[in-house]
């Protein structure tokens, strides 16, 4: 039987995404939240983020951002081959 650690870090491993790729727009959202637009080799995915990363990114930066049902949980600069690097 598992222990509910387990449990949520089974959760957080099957609904973890990574995006790698060009930031080509951000905005902020009718309900105020931060949203960036990364475009993975023409696929684009929203993440929402932090005002302090919204504002301090800039276009065109190569970034590779983990999400968890769309909201931020790690950001880097550049574009890694796995989250282990």
């Amino acid at each position: 039987m598992k222990t509910f650690k387990q449990m949520q870090l089974d959760n957080i491993k099957k609904n973890y995404k990574e995006h790698r790729g060009c930031l080509i727009k951000k905005y902020r959202s009718v309900f105020g939240k931060y949203v960036m637009v990364i475009d993975e080799n023409g696929e684009k995915s929203k993440v929402y983020v932090g005002k302090c990363i919204y504002e301090d990114t800039k276009l065109g930066s190569i970034l590779t951002i983990g999400e968890i049902n769309r909201k931020l949980i790690n950001i880097r600069p550049g574009i890694c081959k796995n989250t282990d690097e």
